[in-house]
């Protein structure tokens, strides 16, 4: 066994580098600060009036600095985990400003919604029809008017008749938004509100962000100011296809091109699992496909792809790529959330072959069973890299963080388990592109994730495509999904 040590990667912003989103914002302006960017952002509102009123004024009061979290009487603040927001405005960070005026404000009547909550028991029911005021306005905002980006706020009264009472408080990271993960068996079609409004929304191609009108006056559960507009304008950014950060590039001839394979079930849960795959390359660009149906073996428990089916998906993947980058990948990476057969490994090599992709890494990240543990009392080092062979590592990517000076979780970190099924770089690389990909999640700041965007967006994309009718239109681009 072999111990190894990541440093933390660096991330590439408009003038340099530095480890973290924030830091690098503020001192060098976002990746794409001298190329075609959104400079101005229009925003659009569909809400309640009162909580459209509230979230706009809160926009408009984010294009000024906001203090940094301030330590609590006796205790010391750590500094780089909680800065101060540098404002969304022309002048500073981002380079960036949000405009609208009334006319992008859609405001839902208070009767409309009190009226389905009184007319209907099903939360299923309640669910559809509430999303269907929102997807109304959201129509008409397509339709009329040219925003970047659509808000949909929901009151904090309309969350409790939108979930069950038994409803799980948000995590730290998911404050801003509605609930990210809410438990798969809400009601027997597992309906969730999130889901189905950003499946459904999708027809009128402008992406939209859900936020609790909370956003506005954080409790003290929540994050704190300067951390929820850090997340929120970051997200906004890149949703009005802007790049707020990027991965570094050793090589500028070489382009690589990393690949998330993830599987879903209906929301019925009886029909046979689909596998989804998302692309990506090092700016964050790239683009989201759904795959076949997958037949199950009764004596196998884990999906799996026949040889064409994985030939297939990757064919499509890479072809849409193409049409969207405009370019073809000289090293293909791909991660899967299950080990790979003989047939997967054969169909992936072949459509990688068809685009003479002649490096190929084929990934397995899974959870694990293992643990590490230092002699102090802190957890180990996010970046820890256990090796038992050249194809069997353990990594940290949750843990002790230098530069935040602390381990941010509330829990024992747990490492992922890394299989190399084949690779043709080599596995302490991987590792790093592994470690360094957990950053590049534009719906958070804070850049410690758990799991590379490959994994992250595979699995947030199967959640809502299982929302999409036959004949729904599936958007290509990530930021429909986040």
């Amino acid at each position: 066994m072999k111990l190894r040590y990541i440093e933390e990667p660096s991330l590439q912003f408009g003038s340099n580098q530095h480890v973290c989103p924030k830091g690098g914002i503020v001192s060098y302006n976002p990746f794409d600060i001298n190329n075609v960017r959104p400079e101005k952002i229009v925003l659009g509102f569909v809400g309640k009036s009162e909580s459209v009123d509230l979230v706009a004024d809160w926009v408009k009061s984010c294009k000024y600095e906001i203090e940094g979290k301030k330590p609590k009487k006796g205790k010391r603040i750590i500094t780089n985990l909680f800065p101060g927001f540098c404002g969304f405005n022309k002048n500073a960070g981002f380079k960036s400003e949000v405009t609208f005026d009334d006319t992008y404000l859609r405001k839902i009547n208070n009767s409309d919604i009190e009226d389905i909550l009184k007319k209907n028991d099903s939360l299923e029911k309640i669910i559809q029809l509430i999303a269907d005021l929102y997807l109304a306005e959201i129509k008409y905002l397509s339709k009329n008017k040219s925003p970047d980006v659509i808000l949909c706020v929901i009151t904090e009264d309309l969350v409790k008749h939108l979930v069950e009472a038994t409803f799980e408080p948000q995590t730290d990271e998911e404050l801003i938004i509605s609930k990210e993960e809410i438990e798969d068996d809400v009601t027997e079609k597992e309906k969730n509100f999130r889901r189905y409004l950003k499946a459904k929304a999708m027809q009128y191609n402008i992406p939209i962000q859900i936020v609790r009108d909370r956003i506005a006056n954080p409790t003290a559960e929540m994050q704190d100011p300067a951390t929820i507009a850090w997340n929120f304008f970051t997200a906004l950014y890149y949703k009005s296809s802007g790049t707020p950060w990027a991965l570094i590039r050793k090589d500028m001839s070489e382009t690589t091109c990393y690949a998330g394979i993830s599987f879903y079930k209906s929301r019925d849960k009886k029909t046979t699992q689909t596998s989804i795959a998302q692309i990506f390359n090092e700016l964050g660009k790239g683009v989201i496909l759904r795959g076949e149906e997958i037949v199950k073996p009764k004596n196998d428990n884990i999906p799996h792809l026949k040889e064409e089916q994985a030939f297939n998906l990757l064919d499509l993947s890479l072809k849409e790529y193409h049409d969207a980058v405009k370019q073809t990948p000289k090293r293909l990476v791909l991660h899967k959330t299950s080990n790979f057969n003989e047939a997967e490994i054969e169909g992936f090599k072949q459509a990688a072959k068809k685009y003479f992709i002649h490096q190929v890494d084929l990934i397995t990240i899974i959870d694990s069973d293992f643990r590490l543990y230092r002699e102090n009392s802190y957890p180990p080092l996010r970046g820890t890299q256990l090796s038992f062979s050249d194809k069997h590592h353990l990594l940290y990517t949750r843990g002790s963080v230098p530069y935040f000076e602390t381990y941010t979780g509330k829990y024992i970190p747990s490492p992922v388990e890394v299989r190399l099924y084949e690779y043709d770089e080599s596995p302490n690389l991987i590792c790093d592109e592994i470690l360094a990909l957990t950053k590049m999640n534009w719906n958070n700041t804070q850049f410690d994730r758990r799991l590379p965007i490959t994994i992250e967006c595979a699995r947030r994309v199967g959640e809502i495509l299982k929302y999409l009718d036959e004949g729904d239109e599936m958007a290509l681009r990530y930021s429909f999904y986040m």
